[in-house]
């Protein structure tokens, strides 16, 4: 009886609105993987920070901000570099695609890029697109930790904020597939 019950619950349930790309630090932010006290250094001039995840029917997107705390503009026209790590910081083997890469349609997302100028103290936006779908009967591909650059051949560095463990993580499913969004103000 408690069955039929929550199965008609569930029946009536609302549907989710398709995802918009959320700000940084807007809704639920994800956790830090490791403790931290303050803001990050700026040892390199940038500083990354990943927003919240906004989920809905297994589509995930996570605004990511890039802030430019060095001293001198910074020049963008392109995507930001992104690898994936477990849980042992080995890299994934996945397929990190510039805009959605048909995992959904989500507005903007497939903007193309536009050289942009980031000055001293400003910040630009992207985001990072994923599905947790699971097709086959391989492992999940879980993203525990992320390492971002803001150019191509650039410095990679952790992405705070980005996943934090088993509680919070980049859970791509069997698809092995993240979207990343163009830099833009």
């Amino acid at each position: 009886m408690l069955l039929a019950a929550l199965a008609g619950l569930v029946g009536c349930a609302a549907r989710p609105e398709a995802p918009s790309l959320p700000e940084p630090g807007a809704a639920r932010p994800i956790s830090l993987s490791t403790p931290t006290s303050g803001e990050p250094s700026c040892d390199t001039g940038l500083r990354f920070r990943a927003g919240s995840t906004n989920a809905a029917m297994g589509l995930r997107v996570m605004a990511v901000e890039l802030v430019n705390c060095g001293t001198q503009p910074l020049e963008l026209n392109g995507y930001p570099q992104v690898k994936l790590l477990d849980e042992n910081w080995q890299q994934l083997d996945v397929q990190i695609l510039n805009g959605s890469g048909g995992i959904s349609s989500v507005e903007g997302f497939d903007n193309p890029p536009q050289p942009i100028v980031v000055q001293p103290g400003e910040s630009a936006r992207s985001a990072f697109m994923w599905k947790n779908t699971n097709t086959s009967v391989e492992p999940p591909q879980i993203g525990i930790h992320v390492d971002v650059a803001a150019v191509p051949n650039g410095i990679y560095q952790p992405l705070p904020g980005a996943a934090a463990g088993k509680d919070h993580y980049i859970d791509l499913g069997s698809t092995g597939r993240l979207g990343v969004q163009a830099w833009h103000l």
